[in-house]
């Protein structure tokens, strides 16, 4: 008698899982092979109504299994293979200690359940379509330098996603702080003032904004020395006053502290 298939459980999936298939005449581990798609795999159990293998590797579609008992072949039973996610880009890819949602952008995204950020967390997705979905990622703890580059792992029915590098990295920004001023007073468009602090990184801008609440001012001819110092020439267009010199980068914008004042006399 010929071996039979009635079920096979998972009808979908990706190759690492285990398949079951049920059925009559399925044989024993010494005469059952299983037959998938182009490839030959040898049961981990098997008995007259049950056997069990691990899917093994195969292209995103459909697969035909059959059992063969001592070489004679079962009836078909269709698996599809799904085929595991890519991630291609990230927008944004920087962003502070707690970010908004960003979009990935890859494929095989339409069963994602969860979205990894290496060993900061995991976060559950939003599928805009199988190419697209949008996240929030966790927020980060306390920083060792300055910077974190976490990879973006995206997990679904198909399995989970391969690291890619830079493409594929989100980048939290530790939040810049200002330390002091140097000189701290003098007339506007004085030259040459350098501003201390740390996590002076990829800063975007450097702002003069009056003590107490008012517009901001650009600086002026702002040149990085180091991630902990910078200089800059005050604006020729402040009033008389006090203001806090405010330095931002995709971590946020410094806080307002009094060791940040210049004073325009």
């Amino acid at each position: 008698m010929a071996p039979v298939i009635t079920s096979i459980s998972p009808t979908s999936g990706h190759s690492g899982q285990t398949m079951t298939i049920t059925g009559t005449g399925l044989g024993s581990l010494s005469t059952t092979k299983v037959n998938i798609g182009t490839k030959t795999v040898t049961p981990t159990t098997a008995s007259n109504t049950s056997v069990t293998f691990p899917i093994p590797p195969g292209c995103n579609g459909q697969a035909n299994v059959t059992a063969t008992v001592s070489g004679v072949n079962s009836n078909s039973s269709a698996f599809f293979y799904v085929a595991a996610p890519t991630v291609t880009s990230l927008t944004p890819s920087t962003g502070p200690a707690a970010p908004g949602a960003i979009d990935v952008f890859g494929t095989g995204f339409a069963t994602a359940t969860s979205v990894a950020f290496d060993a900061i967390g995991t976060a559950v997705p939003t599928v805009l379509s199988d190419s697209q979905l949008s996240v929030t990622p966790p927020a980060h703890g306390a920083f060792t330098g300055c910077t974190d580059a976490a990879d973006v792992i995206v997990t679904g029915s198909g399995g989970t996603s391969s690291p890619i590098g830079a493409a594929g990295q989100f980048t939290y920004y530790a939040l810049p702080t200002v330390t002091g001023v140097t000189p701290n007073t003098g007339p506007a468009g004085t030259t040459g003032v350098i501003v201390s602090g740390t996590c002076f990184v990829d800063v975007s801008s450097v702002t003069f904004t009056p003590v107490g609440g008012g517009a901001s001012t650009p600086a002026v001819n702002v040149s990085a020395i180091s991630v902990g110092s910078l200089t800059l020439d005050v604006p020729g267009t402040l009033a008389t006053g006090t203001y806090d010199i405010q330095v931002t980068n995709p971590g946020g914008t410094s806080a307002a502290v009094a060791a940040d004042h210049f004073i325009v006399v």
